[in-house]
C-alpha cells in the first residue's frame, strides 16, 4: 500500500472512529445547554457568556502557541522525526507557554478585572458572582494554556483517537454537572464556574501523563536555543496577530452586544455559538486528522499529495458540517423550541448566521494550513488582517446605528464571502495553487451539493406551506436527502469505495 493510500486510510479511520461518539456528544451538549439556561436563567447565562468572553480575549496566546508547536513538530516528523530536535521544540514551546501564562494572569487581574467591574452591563446584585466566575475562568484558561503543547504533540503524532476518549469524558462530566446544578443549594452560577475549573484540572493531568508515557520528546528541560526561539517567534508573529484579530472579532462582538443591547442578547448569541460549535465538531475531527498530513507532505516537498489532501479535506469538512446544518437552517425555530423550551429573542436568526459563518470559514481552512506549513505568511496574513479590521469596523458601526443586533452578526459572514476569491488568488501567487483545480475539485462540488440539497427542500417548505409538514419528517428527510446528494455529487467513486469498505470491516463485520 502506498504512503498516500495509508494516509487516506488513517484519515478515514480516525474520522469515522470519532463520528458516532461525536453524535452522542452533540446531543448531550445541546441537552445540557438547555438545562444550564433553564437553571441559571437568561441573565446569569448571559453573564457567564460575556465574562467568559473577556477571559477568552487572552486565549489568543494559547491558540497561537499551540498552532506554532504543532506546525514545527509536524514539519520535523515529515523530515524524519529526530527525537532530540522534537524534545528541543517541545521544551522551548512549553517554556513560552509558561511565560504566556504569567502574562495572561497579570493582564487579566489588572485590565481585565477593571473592565469586568466597570464597563460590562451586569446587574449590581450579580457582581460578586461575576467576580467569582471570572477568577475560575482565568485559572481554568491557564490550565488550558499549559495543555496546548501536549495537545500539539497528540495532533502532530495523529493519535486523534485520544480526543474521542476525551469526548466521552466530556459527555460524562456534562451530565454530572447538569445533575449537580439542578440539586445543589448554592449560587448556581458560581458552582457552574467551579465545576468547569475542576474539569480543566482533570483534563490537564490526563494530557500530561498520557504524553509523558507515550512520546519520548515529552519532558521539560530548560534549553536556550536562540535560533529556534527566533524561528518560532518569526513564524508566530503573524499567527499571533491573526489570532488577536480572531479573538477581538468573536469576543469583541460579544462585548459590543452587551454594551449596546444587554446581557439577554449575549445569552441568545451564546446559545447560537453552542449550536454552531456542536455542528462544527463533526468537521473538527476530520480537520484534526488531515492537518498533520497536509503539513508533513508540504514539508517533504510532495506538492501533488499536499493539494490532494487540501481539496479532499476542504470538501469533507464542509460536507460533515453541512449535512447536519440543513435541518437547523430549515427548522430552526422548532429545534430551538424543542431544545430550550423558552427561546430568547434573536436566537433563531443568530443560529442561522453562525452556521453560514462556519460553512464559509471551512472553505479556506486547507489553504491556511498550507500557508502555515510553507512559512509564506506575510502577504496572506496582511489581507487576513484587512478583512478582520473591516469586520470590526462595520460591526461596531452597525451596533451604533442599527436597532437590531442581527445587522451586527451579519457583517462577519458577508466579509468572509467577499474575501474568499482573494484568498484563492493569494494561494495561487504564493503556493502555485491551480485555481482551475480548486474550483473544479472543491468549489463546484460544494456549490452543487448546497444548491441541490437546499433548493428542493426550501421550495417544498415555501410553496407547500398550506400542507402541514411534520417537523420531524422535514428534519429526517433533509438529512437523508442531503446525504444522498453528497454521495452522488460531492464524493468521488474511490472515496465512496474506501468509506464503505472501512464501514464493512469495522462495523458490519461479525
Amino acid at each position: 500500500m502506498s504512503n498516500i493510500s495509508q494516509n487516506n486510510h488513517r484519515i478515514i479511520k480516525n474520522t469515522l472512529a470519532l463520528y458516532i461518539r461525536q453524535v452522542v456528544a452533540m446531543v448531550v451538549a445541546l441537552f445540557t445547554s438547555r438545562v444550564v439556561l433553564q437553571t441559571l436563567g437568561v441573565t446569569d447565562y448571559g453573564i457567564h457568556n460575556v465574562v467568559g468572553g473577556v477571559v477568552a480575549m487572552f486565549a489568543f496566546i494559547s491558540g497561537t502557541l499551540m498552532s506554532i508547536t504543532q506546525r514545527f513538530i509536524s514539519v520535523e516528523l515529515g523530515k524524519g522525526g529526530d527525537v532530540s530536535i522534537l524534545r528541543k521544540i517541545f521544551s522551548t514551546s512549553f517554556f513560552l507557554h509558561g511565560i504566556a501564562a504569567v502574562v495572561i494572569v497579570i493582564l487579566a487581574e489588572t485590565i481585565g478585572l477593571w473592565f469586568v467591574n466597570n464597563k460590562l452591563v451586569i446587574p449590581a446584585e450579580r457582581m460578586v458572582a461575576t467576580n467569582w466566575i471570572y477568577q475560575f475562568a482565568i485559572f481554568g484558561f491557564v490550565l488550558s494554556l499549559l495543555s496546548a503543547p501536549l495537545k500539539a504533540l497528540i495532533t502532530a503524532h495523529e493519535d486523534i483517537h485520544i480526543y474521542g476518549y476525551m469526548g466521552i469524558f466530556d459527555v460524562v462530566m456534562r451530565l454530572i454537572m447538569v445533575y449537580l446544578l439542578v440539586i445543589i443549594d448554592a449560587d448556581k452560577l458560581i458552582f457552574f464556574a467551579l465545576f468547569n475549573f475542576v474539569v480543566s484540572c482533570i483534563v490537564w493531568l490526563f494530557y500530561f501523563f498520557y504524553c509523558k508515557k507515550k512520546y519520548p520528546e515529552t519532558g521539560f528541560s530548560f534549553i536556550y536555543d536562540k535560533m529556534l526561539i527566533k524561528e518560532l517567534s518569526a513564524f508566530g508573529g503573524f499567527i499571533f496577530i491573526h489570532t488577536v484579530f480572531l479573538v477581538l472579532i468573536g469576543n469583541g462582538i460579544t462585548i459590543m452586544l452587551n454594551l449596546f443591547f444587554g446581557p439577554a442578547v449575549n445569552a441568545a448569541r451564546g446559545l447560537a455559538t453552542a449550536v454552531s460549535m456542536a455542528l462544527q465538531s463533526f468537521g473538527k475531527n476530520f480537520r484534526q486528522a488531515i492537518t498533520p498530513q497536509i503539513t508533513m507532505s508540504c514539508a517533504a516537498g510532495q506538492t501533488v499529495a499536499t493539494w490532494n489532501f487540501v481539496e479532499r479535506g476542504t470538501r469533507m469538512v464542509y460536507f460533515l458540517l453541512f449535512i447536519f446544518s440543513v435541518p437547523f437552517l430549515l427548522e430552526t425555530e422548532f429545534i430551538l423550541k424543542l431544545w430550550l423550551g423558552n427561546v430568547p429573542e434573536y436566537t433563531a436568526a443568530f443560529v442561522r448566521l453562525k452556521i453560514i459563518e462556519a460553512l464559509l470559514t471551512g472553505l479556506v481552512f486547507g489553504l491556511v494550513t498550507v500557508v502555515n506549513a510553507s512559512g509564506k505568511l506575510k502577504t496572506w496574513y496582511s489581507f487576513s488582517f484587512l478583512s478582520f479590521a473591516l469586520i470590526l469596523i462595520f460591526s461596531y458601526y452597525m451596533a451604533r446605528v442599527s436597532n437590531s443586533p442581527l445587522y451586527v452578526l451579519a457583517v462577519l459572514p458577508l466579509v468572509l464571502f467577499l474575501f474568499l476569491p482573494i484568498y484563492i488568488f493569494l494561494a495561487k501567487k504564493l503556493l502555485n495553487l491551480s485555481i482551475k483545480f480548486f474550483i473544479q475539485r472543491v468549489l463546484v462540488p460544494i456549490f452543487f451539493v448546497s444548491l441541490l440539497s437546499l433548493a428542493p427542500l426550501v421550495i417544498i417548505n415555501m410553496f407547500f406551506s398550506i400542507i402541514v409538514i411534520n417537523p420531524w419528517v422535514n428534519i429526517i428527510t433533509s438529512i437523508l436527502w442531503t446525504g444522498v446528494v453528497i454521495m452522488l455529487i460531492g464524493l468521488r467513486n474511490n472515496e465512496l469505495v474506501k468509506i464503505f469498505a472501512f464501514l464493512k470491516r469495522k462495523i458490519f463485520q461479525v
